[in-house]
């Protein structure tokens, strides 16, 4: 089956023991995939890496003709990264929008350009110095693995979309060495449901990858700090006081990453293909005075978390990871912002500490602390997953001492932000990703069938309702309410009871308003506050 070859339609009656059954088994499969996937692209980014911090931090004793070649270089590579993007625009970013919207049949992903593209973009923009992470593209590298997988089986829509997720989660298991992370972000910000055919595909999916990692990479944690003070419960008002700080921080990155967009496409009126060379001459100014703030921002959390930066010098490093982040991501390169994000988070976080010094106990060191918690907070606060930023947290240092101040600091930062009217930032992107999409007439134009799943929460306008007297949006059709083990075949005469899941049959390119309009209807408790 070619790649523009669709897949066969969804049955019109489905078995879903059957579903749950063939799902474990082909996320298996598809979870490997895209593990192997993810983790070739996370060695190949490595490599790139440092590459470019040390060609960056070798133009200090360099001669001018060798700064010259450099300089060419990057602009060189630039100039391909743009036309690259210009000639496949689901390349641009993260990948996690464009995840999204696949799931949602708003974009059809060619699955075949899409990894060959991003594994050659992703690898020159980091190997260009460029603050990039890794994590977003391996999120759309595994799904577009499982993709692949699926159309070679001749899999129906619906077994395909639940594949994707779970190709999408075994990305992030692999990028991070983190399965059960990749499960909850599978769930609560890609799929935006917890679904049990979602829940167990992409566990097996996130396990197999995380095995795959595992056996390249070892088994330590992506981040391992091998002393990490608890503070005393009587000084958690640092904590909260950090919380809101990191809410404000993450409310203002989310408005600059959409207004930096708007600024390269309309303010500076640059064609997409030359955008890149902006953060390309950033790097070249940038690199040599300030190498921790190039890459994903490993090597910054690596330096801060060794102690001895004094606080202007830890400042200076937090402004220029922000602003340099902000440069790159919005200029359209090929990469992610999400350990960027998590780096600037340890960095508002070592921050305070410093700042703070002096009301902290003394005689003894917390930054570490603070550092490990800002990382969570700000994730939260940005991407607005709060149950994904603690367990990343958790997988990432590999350590369930600071739950507490953990959970008390993404609580309080994703509460600060939403009080600020920030949208999460990857809901953000999506949306202009979609508005882009339809002025090109990119969008899928297919017209299968996915299934949707939505729970029912107490005293929503479906609790207690008969399905006769509910108004369902158009061309919906209500498949199975699920009810404990049971799975109720619906009728008019049947009735909706808080808790229930509601499993329903829409056209693939309508499913996003079909989505929010059963949210509405069922209550906004099954997607944590969207």
């Amino acid at each position: 089956m070619n790649e523009h070859s669709a897949p066969p339609p969804a049955a019109r009656f489905l078995d879903f023991g059957s579903l749950r059954l063939r799902l474990l088994l082909l996320g298996l499969a598809a979870g490997l995939a895209a593990g192997l996937v993810s983790t070739l692209y996370r060695i190949i980014l490595q490599k790139a890496e440092y590459f470019g911090a040390s060609v960056l931090s070798g133009l200090h004793d360099g001669t001018l003709f060798s700064g010259i070649l450099v300089a060419a270089f990057w602009m060189l590579g630039a100039l391909v990264l743009g036309r690259m993007v210009k000639a496949e625009p689901l390349l641009s970013g993260s990948g996690i929008p464009q995840v999204e919207g696949e799931l949602l049949g708003q974009i059809s992903m060619n699955w075949g350009r899409v990894l060959l593209g991003k594994f050659v973009g992703g690898a020159l923009a980091v190997g260009m110095g460029l603050s990039l992470g890794r994590e977003g593209p391996s999120v759309q590298l595994g799904a577009a693995a499982a993709k692949g997988f699926s159309r070679f089986l001749g899999r129906n829509r619906v077994e395909e979309r639940f594949l994707v997720t779970a190709g999408a989660s075994a990305g992030l298991a692999a990028a991070f060495n983190a399965p059960l992370s990749g499960v909850m972000f599978a769930l609560e910000e890609v799929h935006k449901n917890f679904s049990p055919f979602v829940l167990g595909s992409a566990m097996v999916a996130s396990l197999s990858a995380d095995f795959l990692a595992k056996r390249f990479f070892g088994l330590s944690p992506v981040l391992y700090f091998a002393r990490l003070e608890h503070l005393p419960l009587r000084f958690y008002g640092h904590f909260l006081a950090l919380g809101v700080l990191l809410g404000l921080c993450g409310a203002l990155f989310c408005r600059l990453v959409l207004e930096g967009q708007v600024f390269y496409a309309e303010r500076l009126r640059i064609p997409p293909e030359l955008r890149i060379l902006i953060p390309a001459a950033g790097a070249l100014l940038v690199g040599p005075l300030l190498p921790f703030i190039l890459g994903g921002g490993h090597a910054l959390l690596e330096h801060l978390a060794a102690g001895g930066t004094p606080l202007s010098a830890a400042a200076i490093l937090l402004a220029g990871k922000f602003a340099f982040t902000l440069r790159c991501f919005c200029s359209g390169a090929p990469g992610g912002i999400f350990f960027p994000m998590l780096a600037i988070g340890g960095a508002v976080g070592s921050v305070y500490a410093l700042a703070a010094s002096s009301f902290l106990p003394p005689g003894s060191d917390h930054l570490l602390n603070f550092l490990v918690v800002g990382m969570a907070g700000f994730f939260a606060a940005v991407v607005r997953a709060p149950l994904t930023g603690i367990l990343l947290i958790l997988e990432m240092t590999g350590s369930l001492s600071h739950l507490l101040s953990v959970s008390a600091v993404v609580f309080v930062a994703s509460v600060t932000a939403e009080l600020l009217g920030a949208r999460p930032v990857y809901e953000s992107l999506l949306t202009r990703l979609l508005r882009r999409m339809h002025r090109r007439n990119y969008l899928a134009e297919t017209e299968g069938k996915i299934l949707l799943e939505v729970s029912v929460c107490s005293g929503s306008a479906l609790d207690g309702e008969r399905i006769r007297d509910i108004r369902l949006p158009r061309r919906c059709l209500l498949v199975s309410v699920i009810r404990g083990a049971a799975e109720i075949l619906p009728s008019g005469e049947t009735t909706i009871l808080a808790g229930d899941r509601l499993v329903a049959l829409v056209d693939e390119h309508r499913a996003r308003s079909v989505r929010e309009s059963l949210l509405a209807l069922a209550g906004r408790c099954t997607s944590l506050g969207r």
